[in-house]
Order: structure tokens, then sequence, then C-alpha cells
């Protein structure tokens, strides 16, 4: 009988909990819907709040696409905007379904607003790189696609800018090295932009025997530039001194060409200032090498 009359109050406290929770989820409250209805809609909600910002997303970067791309539209700016518009669209939404689930907010308020503190002081750090990345994109100091050189009190690096996220700004170097630097350090460093203007400078430096003609040797030397289709012809074209040394004339090359092209002319005016000079019977310095320098101005 014991036993029976266990198993009886067994069954009827299971009775008793299903009944309860039927009555939670299935009773009218005052609007005169179930709880269980609200669950439903809740979901629903949930699933048509996921295609509604996909959607957004889409037109948005349709929309931004279909633009003509210029120095002052960035694809990393484009994407800055549909991730800050889709963030704040699901903030929203779930303020919405906490509304139909009818979750009282100011009961958890409290507590909501000591994690956020701590998590502010957690990560201070990152929303100093947000706020320095909504600067960064906002000055267009950078775009995607431009080389710099970026110089703080960590050190130095420079490359291509692949792209500029919420937090962080990514470098491809030379080497196809990947750079990671926090949008807060980039505020803070001295950037130096090799590509803004479309062209660049060649600084090319090398030192020639004091017995050369140097008459001779400008005019070959001019003639290795002018007779490279990738130097700009209406920009400063010059050969001239530019240093005495003891045992060498230091001679400087000087032109403009585009961004492009600058590292092909770089690197190949060594080999054409060498057979300009044997050509022109000018005799390169014995006792130095060849220096090429690149003058970052």
């Amino acid at each position: 009988m014991a036993v029976n009359g266990g198993q009886i109050l067994t069954l009827n406290g299971w009775t008793d909990f299903w009944t309860r929770v039927g009555n939670f989820f299935l009773t009218p409250d005052g609007a005169g819907i179930s709880y269980l209805t609200r669950i439903v809609f809740a979901v629903l909600f949930v699933f048509v709040s996921y295609f509604v910002i996909r959607l957004v997303g889409w037109i948005l970067r349709k929309a931004m696409g279909l633009k003509k791309r210029g120095p002052d539209i960035d694809i990393s700016a484009k994407y800055f905007i549909i991730t800050v518009i889709k963030s704040a669209l699901w903030i929203a939404s779930a303020f919405i379904i906490c509304s139909i689930l009818k979750i009282d907010l100011s009961a958890i308020a409290g507590i909501t607003s000591a994690i956020a503190v701590a998590l502010g002081l957690a990560l201070q750090d990152l929303i100093g790189s947000l706020f320095s990345g909504v600067l960064i994109l906002h000055q267009k100091n950078i775009l995607a696609g431009e080389y710099i050189k970026v110089t703080n009190a960590f050190g130095s690096c420079e490359g291509t800018v692949k792209n500029i996220h919420l937090f962080f700004t990514h470098l491809i170097t030379p080497q196809g090295q990947v750079v990671t630097i926090p949008n807060k350090n980039m505020t803070s460093a001295v950037i130096t932009n090799y590509s803004r203007l479309g062209k660049r400078r060649i600084d090319y430096d090398f030192g020639i025997d004091y017995h050369s003609d140097l008459a001779v040797a400008k005019e070959a030397l001019l003639k290795v530039l002018t007779e490279d289709e990738r130097v700009l012809k209406d920009e400063v074209i010059d050969v001239f001194v530019n240093q005495l040394d003891s045992f060498a004339i230091q001679m400087r090359m000087r032109c403009w060409t585009s961004f492009d092209d600058y590292w092909p002319v770089y690197n190949d005016l060594g080999e054409k200032i060498i057979l300009a000079c044997r050509n022109s019977g000018i005799q390169l310095a014995s006792s130095t090498d060849i220096r090429v320098k690149n003058l970052e101005n």
C-alpha cells in the first residue's frame, strides 16, 4: 500500500506540475494572448528578422556597389556602415522580442548596468579601437588598396591596406605577410601614404670617378630617364652633383613615375646606369659600390 501510495503521490505530483506548466503557457493574459502564443510569435519574429536584416544588408551592398568608387568612397567604409546598421537592427529586434515575451527589462537593469561597467573596463582598448576606426573612416587618411607606412611607439611597418574593420586595420606587406594593427594604435601613429597622389618621386644615388667627363655623364644619364616611357615627362627630370666625396662624385638621378611603376623603374635603374656609363666611357667610382637610396619625401 505504501508503494502504491507513493506511486499515486508521484503521479499526482507530475500531474500537478504539468497542469501548472500548461496553465502558464496556455492561460491568456490581460491582453488575451497566451505565453505559448507569444513564444511562437517571438520565434517567428527571430526568423523574419534574420531574413529581413540579411535582405537589408544585401540591398545596402548592392546600392553601394552601384556607385562609382573614387577617393571619397572606400570599400572598408561601406562594410563598416553595413555592419553598424545590421547591429542596430539586431539590437532593435532583441528589444521587440523582449516586449513580445513581456520580459521586464527594468528588473535586470541593475545587473545589466554592472555588466556594462565591467565590460567597459575590460574592453576599453577595444572600445578605443572602435572609435578610432570610426575616426579613420571619417577622416579618410587611408583607404583600402593604398600603400602606407605606419610608425608608432611599437615600431614601424609598411604594406598595402587590405581593409579597415571595426577594431583593426589589416596590411599586406610586400613579402605577403598580413599585419593586424589595432585602430587605436593607427590614430596615434605617423602614417606615410605613398599612393594617395598616384605618383612617386625616385631619387637614385651613385658615384662616378673624378676623372669622368661630367657633361657627358649627365647627358647619358638624362637620356636613360627620358627614354623610359614609365617616367612622367610632365614632372621634373634631373641629374645633378649631389655631394663631393673623397674618392667619388656623388650623382643623383631624380624623376617621377606612377605609383604602380615605382618599383619596376626603381629596380631597373641600376642596370641602365651601368650600361649607359660603359657606353659613354664614364668610370663608376671604384672605391664605392653603386648606392640605391629611396628618399621618402
